[in-house]
């Protein structure tokens, strides 16, 4: 080994030792001995006391009891997640897995670490113990009261709906992120320190066994699954399943994760998950700022946020304004029907994301439109694109408290101008101020912010950081897994 690699793994061991307590060696040697290990154990026992979601949990219970009859829990809400999360990243989370590991890999110590205190019983008794323990977890954190072991009828299915509670549906987000949480924050502190704020958020379909329900709005209709509020996905458009033979049963998973500082340097920054929320497929109306309000939580630098159509076509009240407010500027990807000019206010239109000066030539206008219809070749797009480029006005520093945003003019002097209406070349080109600030205090100037772009649509520094969304992409794919946390279960 050379020296720059010895001193490379020296680093790593001591950001290992300050994330986890263990060198790497020492780490991957407690992940493989199994849950009869007690360090096995308390390395997913120390993330959840650390999270404080077991307290949370055991709170919520206590206010929500009314007397102390029933039967007594086998599992505190602690073990439960301990066992969950322990088995999840083994690769394997499902009940007879878990079962087993009760009932036949436990140790005194293991029993202890985890206050279990009953020793009997065999893998089946284990099961239902568990699957009592976890539904009463569950329970706290459910935004509806609905039985999990039947189908409902249509009336059945009015009535589970009018049980919504918004407390319920936030407490299940707080157990989420307090769980991813406790790992982001064990991040070494000369890593931390290197963060500049930019951040990839995307949705993805959890999908659940058993036909998909009728739509969500039918209420008529008695469900098909024994999730009886999951909702139905479909690949198409917006996600939300329309009722065709490929609907699948659903929800759908928001998640936000940090992404490298630069797009050229992938090590700069890890990826971490930092923003979680689950709601109906294509429902991201309030997912995905709840998503961005809990990374908010755990970082405070703002730079850039990459996401796709989906985002851009949102109502700016919902996502892109309450996150300009908070400092960050928008990559976005576009639909078809968002190409050429979408906005105007006084002498600037926007084009794509990006302000220009009204006078810029038409053909420049619609130059990306023109490409995507085929009018025109790859090599006049280029030149058009770069021509188009000189009529930009560029940001000056970032969002105000308020969501507006100063820019600075181009020079207009060096510029051929035209009269949109006419297309005519002007005779004298005019002498815009130095400055232009847009506010959030029109219609107009919300269709503009709701697809603001910090850089030219398809420009090579915008495909440069729109391909960082790829890491989200990658993670929501890593958490799906089988082979990894098995969110489907």
């Amino acid at each position: 080994m050379t020296p720059k690699q010895l001193a490379a793994a020296e680093r790593f061991d001591r950001h290992m030792l300050a994330a986890t307590g263990n060198t790497y060696d020492e780490y991957e040697r407690v992940r493989d001995s199994g849950p009869m290990s007690l360090a096995h154990v308390q390395l997913y026992g120390k993330l959840v006391d650390e999270s404080g979601a077991a307290e949370a949990l055991d709170a919520w219970f206590s206010s929500e009891r009314k007397s102390n009859a029933g039967r007594k829990a086998h599992l505190s809400f602690r073990a439960v997640l301990i066992l969950h999360l322990m088995h999840a990243a083994d690769g394997n989370i499902r009940y007879q897995n878990i079962a087993r590991t009760l009932s036949a890999r436990m140790t005194p110590e293991t029993r202890g670490y985890l206050g279990i205190t009953l020793h009997d019983g065999n893998r089946n008794d284990w099961y239902q113990r568990y699957w009592r323990s976890l539904n009463r977890l569950l329970t706290l954190v459910s935004p509806w009261k609905v039985p999990r072991n039947t189908f409902l009828s249509g009336p059945a299915y009015q009535r589970a709906l009018e049980t919504y509670s918004q407390e319920r549906r936030d407490r299940m987000d707080e157990v989420m992120n307090r769980l991813a949480h406790a790992s982001a924050r064990r991040l070494p502190a000369d890593i931390r320190a290197t963060y500049r704020g930019n951040l990839a958020i995307d949705a993805t379909p959890i999908k659940i066994s058993g036909r998909p329900n009728p739509n969500v709005g039918n209420l008529a209709s008695a469900r098909t699954n024994l999730d009886a509020m999951s909702g139905r996905y479909s690949r198409r458009d917006d996600h939300v399943g329309k009722g065709t033979n490929d609907d699948e049963s659903a929800w759908e998973l928001e998640t936000v994760v940090t992404v490298p500082n630069n797009p050229g340097d992938p090590g700069s920054f890890p990826v971490l998950t930092t923003g979680l929320t689950m709601h109906h497929p294509g429902n991201s109306t309030h997912g995905a700022l709840i998503a961005v309000k809990f990374h908010t939580s755990l970082f405070n630098k703002r730079g850039y946020i990459m996401a796709d159509r989906l985002y851009s076509y949102m109502q700016p009240h919902y996502f892109q304004l309450p996150t300009r407010k908070m400092g960050y500027h928008h990559v976005f990807d576009m639909r078809v029907d968002q190409l050429g000019k979408t906005g105007a206010i006084g002498d600037i239109i926007c084009v794509e994301g990006a302000l220009y000066l009204r006078w810029m030539p038409k053909d420049l206008v619609n130059a990306r439109k023109d490409f995507v219809a085929g009018t025109i070749d790859r090599d006049t797009y280029e030149a058009r694109m770069t021509s188009r480029s000189r009529y930009r006005l560029k940001a000056k520093g970032g969002p105000d408290a308020d969501g507006s945003q100063r820019f600075l003019y181009p020079d207009a002097r060096a510029l051929m101008l035209f009269d949109p209406a006419t297309g005519k070349q002007l005779k004298t080109n005019p002498e815009p101020p130095g400055t232009f600030t847009l506010h959030p205090d029109s219609p107009e100037s919300l269709r503009i912010l709701k697809i603001l772009q910090a850089f030219e649509y398809k420009s090579d520094k915008w495909r440069r950081w729109y391909g960082l969304r790829s890491h989200v992409e990658a993670n929501n794919q890593f958490l799906k897994d089988d082979a990894h946390a098995d969110l489907s279960n």
